[in-house]
């Protein structure tokens, strides 16, 4: 097979994301705790990478998959190996700008070594692990009779090499618990770090043992599950498989590079881990402790943060009028988490109130575990209102949690639906259906973003708020569909995946290339997370032979190859990492001056095309297109956070007058 320089692959693509994600961390226009953020939000997606991208590349290896990646060509061993080394160069890359923020840090708090205190502050620590910590802990020594335990993913170790008055040679781990502070205050502005303190107390833990060695470790286990949509109880058969995942294979061992040979041996041979997949670290396991100095430091020192950024209360919502009769009137258009998240609990809240509702319906992909959405569905479903709620069990990472607020709300009388035979169910839709006298009214939520509170913190997603009856209608049609599993019905505005989103993009593509060939204005603003459907991208080269200008703002993956002569030379790709996590999807067609602007919950990978439930809504009303196009432009104006993709290599825009901070000057425009 011969290799293709037309795609770039997907795993290498995301490493080039979280490359971005690192990058800033020395970016000098974000404060000094903003960018050891970065670094601590650079470890947790490099987590995910290796328990899901890894293992999932480990596996096909393991079982001998002959056949070549699609994009790349590479054979599967190949491609883990490249997959590797590259995250292993962005550890090392990590690593060296921890040291110089950390020097930087110094200026303001001393992040210091425990032996750097001075004998009263040791004594002070001492006392601390002696009276709080020291209870907590669980030493597990090793012998013939009590074999190497399956020790949990992503905790970090502390393995001592023990010699007993024999001369014998003994291991044993102890866990640092993470249900303590990992960043302990000393006094002032000194601080450690929790597993510090622990090794230099080590000998308290095996008394009559000498302790000769000791070394922090952390292990990263396979993650990926696959789940029987044919089982008889779907739900049962998820929460089987969650117990599996703990026992899943080590695909990494991170461990201080100070380890000696014997122990790296002891380790090896006990997590049954080729050698290729330990990773020496030269600092501290795991700088997702980061997020806790963020917060601790930044109450202490001003000026080392974000400037806090106060949510908007939308005008449209302002007045004392119920939701409802606001949305009678006219549509309502919100960009989080620039707009307040309240408006979507409001809506819930007045439905679960108001006597004349009858129905709530929604999905459910993602939500937070104290949601005042959920709380909400529960207290409408128990004064007897029909509730109907699809939680999808198979939103990685969000399974356990979904598992339990089906069970709190079935408890309550809600009708409960776990996902639909295999396809995942990713929309994110609400219906409200109100009723008086004669009368049935219809309210409906889009939105590109998940129902989690958290989450519209620092996601930007947009809420479209609606009454109109062909949507209300279209929402009714798709609720009735994914709770009986009948035929995929025949929408009105809505378009659904699988399938039908590609081809209504195709469709419009379609039109873009004849709009060029006839006036020479073809044109197409794609803002996705990822890109990654053959069949889109190759469609996508085809306008850009014809002519059609093309914008692509893809914040993570992108295997679409842009600016090469002959093939792709009139799209350009852009990503934008910044203070917000871009999420939003919408689809821009230039019409011949007669725009189409869908929002989507679909990116434009082929999972999201072919193998889930998605929807896209065109967006009629014209204060909101005219909205969502001025969003698009902004984005493609900005200089500051914005990232071009030059045959598949990203570097940072060029800086020019005005400057351009898109997410900055988003806010200050619906200000």
């Amino acid at each position: 097979m011969s290799f293709t320089p037309q795609y770039s692959g997907r795993e290498l693509s995301w490493l080039q994301f979280n490359k971005r994600v690192l990058e800033e961390a020395i970016d000098s226009k974000n404060p000094l705790l903003e960018q050891l953020r970065f670094l601590a939000i650079f470890a947790s997606n490099l987590d995910e990478y290796f328990m899901i991208r890894i293992s999932g590349m480990k596996s096909q290896v393991d079982i001998g998959l002959s056949t070549p990646d699609k994009k790349t060509g590479y054979m599967a061993s190949e491609y883990l190996n490249k997959m590797l080394k590259k995250s292993k160069q962005l550890i090392s890359m990590q690593y060296e700008i921890y040291q110089q923020r950390l020097e930087e840090l110094n200026t303001y708090i001393k992040f210091v070594p425990f032996d750097e205190l001075s004998k009263k502050k040791q004594d002070k620590m001492n006392r601390y692990f002696k009276n709080i910590i020291y209870p907590i802990l669980t030493p597990i020594r090793f012998s013939s009779y009590m074999p190497f335990p399956l020790l949990p993913n992503l905790s970090v170790y502390l393995i001592s090499k023990l010699q007993d008055a024999k001369g014998d040679i003994h291991y044993s781990v102890v866990t640092v618990p993470k249900n303590v502070e990992r960043v302990v205050h000393v006094k002032k502005d000194h601080f450690i770090l929790l597993e510090d303190l622990i090794v230099n107390n080590i000998s308290y833990l095996y008394p009559g043992l000498d302790v000769l060695e000791v070394y922090p470790f952390r292990i990263t286990r396979d993650f990926d599950i696959e789940f029987d949509d044919q089982s008889d109880d779907f739900a049962k058969s998820v929460m089987s498989e969650l117990k599996n995942r703990k026992r899943g294979d080590a695909v990494r061992l991170e461990i201080s590079n100070q380890a000696s040979p014997e122990v790296l041996s002891f380790l090896k041979e006990n997590l049954d881990i080729h050698k290729k997949f330990i990773i020496p670290i030269d600092g501290p396991i795991d700088l997702t402790f980061l997020h806790e100095l963020h917060d601790k430091i930044q109450t202490r020192v001003g000026g080392l943060s974000f400037v806090p950024i106060p949510p908007i209360n939308p005008r449209a919502f302002s007045t004392d009028e119920s939701m409802f009769d606001t949305l009678r009137k006219k549509d309502v258009l919100l960009f989080h988490p620039h707009h307040s998240y309240e408006p979507i609990i409001r809506l819930i809240k007045e439905a679960c109130e108001d006597p004349l509702v009858v129905a709530i319906k929604q999905t459910i992909y993602r939500t937070n575990k104290d949601s005042r959405i959920m709380e909400y569905l529960v207290k409408a479903a128990e004064s007897g209102k029909q509730v109907t709620v699809l939680f999808e069990l198979r939103a990685r990472f969000d399974e356990e949690n979904n598992l339990y607020w089906g069970t709190v709300l079935e408890r309550a009388g809600a009708h409960v639906i776990y996902g639909v035979p295999n396809l995942k169910t990713h929309s994110k839709v609400l219906l409200i259906v109100r009723k008086d006298k004669n009368t049935l009214e219809r309210f409906v939520h889009f939105g590109t973003g998940n129902y989690n509170e958290d989450n519209a913190k620092i996601y930007t997603d947009a809420s479209y708020f609606s009454s109109k009856k062909l949507i209300g209608s279209d929402a009714t049609h798709f609720f009735n569909y994914i709770s009986s599993y009948s035929q995929k019905p025949r929408y009105k505005r809505l378009v659904a995946s699988p399938n039908s989103i590609r081809d209504m993009i195709f469709d419009r593509i379609d039109q873009e290339i004849a709009n060029q060939e006839t006036n020479q204005n073809g044109r197409i603003i794609f803002k996705v997370n990822s890109i990654t459907d053959v069949k889109m991208i190759n469609k996508l080269y085809e306008a850009s032979q014809k002519g059609v200008q093309i914008d692509l703002i893809a914040r993570g993956i992108c295997c679409l190859v842009p600016q090469v002569e002959g093939l792709s030379e009139n799209i350009h790709v852009r990503s934008i990492v910044g203070r917000y996590l871009e999420h939003m999807r919408i689809y821009y067609f230039h019409n011949n001056d007669k725009p189409q602007v869908y929002l989507a919950s679909a990116d434009l990978m082929t999972r999201n095309m072919e193998t889930r439930i998605e929807l896209a809504l065109p967006i009629y009303d014209p204060v909101s297109k005219k909205k969502i196009i001025q969003l698009l432009h902004l984005q493609l104006e900005d200089n500051v956070k914005a990232r071009e993709n030059i045959e598949g290599h990203y570097d940072y825009v060029k800086q020019k007058t005005p400057v351009v901070d898109s997410q900055l000057e988003l806010y200050h425009i619906l200000k």
